[in-house]
């Protein structure tokens, strides 16, 4: 029996290269001044890094000058033998992808579309479920965290504030390590009172805004093994003197690569704009009140601030919503994505979505925004192209399962990071663990 399989294997894989041969010697360079035709593709279906062929005509033969998009998102091409295109499906291209081939100022778009099923699987870093913090190898380590953020080189930073202590540290999955960088265990000790994090991954440098105290910032360098080092900001008197004191929790700092600068947000709906160097500061917008629980940047438009708010925002139609600021237009505002309402749950196009509690909020390069839905246990996915969709748990259920997207589970996620290779790490605060979520 196992000869007769190997002998049929070898009479197909003789087949497909004797056709890919035929293919090879027929092919001829693409003609300019023709169209490009496109007819069918195979497979029809099926997931990132996963092979595919398309078929026309007038590809010609030389693969560097072909370019192929599912969506928004371009493909790795392989080979083309004149009328068959060799490529490599790439990841998260949105729903029901167009597949479309460009050659020079030629271009054709097949009439099917593609059905891309993403492949998510969830792990466990760190933590077990345990919340008083320890120190140690990932699989001893306790983690209540509630932040995250990461820098080029892989190193996760977590901020916690519960448990019985307080602070910010480490976590490197290569070193096999959770430390501290800064810690407290009693209320007279806290130095440092931290929500989000950013990180300068140009620099490495981690930032931290005391929530308590507006003017104050701490800021972790690599170059100086990651040591705290207090920053004040330095805000005229007047801008100073404009901050409502009851309101004046800067929970967030955000690096923006687009002016260099580090942007702040106080309760009383105050925008800071503050020089990572010098750290001069002022304020730059007003925008509606109310506490905050997450602040990003969009990499593929770097001048887009974006925010999640609770449930006591004013005006009310910012309640738990997903906002974003142009920077470079200040005056327009703060418009909301998602539809108004809130403790829901709905995926679909932007405008028609809905979260129950959106906690932190962080991007992948390619521009897709990734959301802890604390409310609904899950984390959900904003596409560059304005789809929301489940990634990972089950909307309504809370637990703890490692596995899938089908049985994955989280509990109040709370904080999320993303890597340069798209993978997102999990703060599953209810959990009191670090989860990672790969998604193909």
């Amino acid at each position: 029996m196992l000869s007769y399989i190997v002998a049929t294997s070898m009479l197909f894989l003789l087949f497909l290269s004797c056709d890919d041969d035929q293919e090879s010697s027929s092919g001829n360079p693409h003609d300019p001044s023709k169209p490009i035709l496109v007819t069918t593709f195979s497979p029809t279906k099926g997931g990132a890094k996963d092979k595919i062929l398309l078929d026309g005509e007038n590809f010609g033969t030389d693969a560097s000058k072909i370019e192929v998009y599912f969506n928004l998102k371009k493909a790795a091409v392989i080979s083309s033998s004149g009328n068959r295109i060799y490529a490599i499906v790439p990841r998260l291209p949105g729903d029901n992808p167009a597949i479309k081939v460009v050659i020079g100022e030629n271009s054709a778009t097949y009439d099917s579309t593609f059905l891309y099923t993403p492949q998510a699987q969830v792990t466990t870093v760190t933590g077990n479920g345990t919340k008083d913090f320890v120190e140690g190898p990932l699989d001893q380590a306790h983690v209540y965290g509630k932040y995250l953020e990461l820098d080029a080189e892989g190193n996760l930073f977590m901020s916690w504030r519960d448990g019985g202590s307080w602070g910010v540290a480490r976590i490197s999955e290569k070193e096999n390590i959770v430390t501290p960088l800064i810690i407290a265990t009693s209320t007279s000790e806290r130095v440092l009172y931290a929500n989000g994090l950013t990180v300068d991954r140009a620099t490495g440098i981690l930032t931290a805004s005391h929530e308590s105290v507006p003017e104050v910032f701490f800021s972790f360098d690599p170059r100086e093994a990651w040591n705290p080092r207090q920053r004040n900001a330095k805000f005229s008197e007047s801008d100073y003197a404009s901050i409502v004191w009851n309101d004046r929790y800067a929970n967030f700092i955000t690096y923006c690569p687009y002016d260099k600068m580090l942007y702040t947000r106080f309760r009383d709906g105050k925008i800071a704009r503050i020089d990572p160097d010098t750290y001069e500061a002022e304020i730059v917008h007003q925008g509606p009140y109310g506490s905050q629980y997450g602040q990003g940047i969009n990499p593929l438009k770097p001048w887009e601030l974006y925010i999640t708010l609770h449930s006591n925002a004013n005006p009310v139609e910012f309640r738990q919503g997903i906002m974003m600021l142009d920077l470079r237009d200040l005056e327009s505002g703060f418009k909301r994505l998602n539809a108004p309402g809130g403790s829901g749950f709905r995926d679909g196009p932007v405008e028609d979505a809905l979260f129950n509690y959106p906690k932190d909020i962080k991007f992948d390069n390619d521009g897709n925004m990734f959301i802890a839905d604390y409310g609904n246990h899950c984390i959900r996915m904003l596409s560059a192209d304005g789809i929301v969709s489940t990634v990972a748990g089950q909307p309504g259920t809370s637990g703890y399962k490692d596995g899938g997207p089908v049985e994955s589970l989280f509990k109040n996620p709370w904080g999320v990071a993303v890597n340069e290779l798209g993978e997102i790490y999990i703060a599953d605060w209810g959990n009191a663990r670090i989860r990672k979520l790969v998604i193909e």
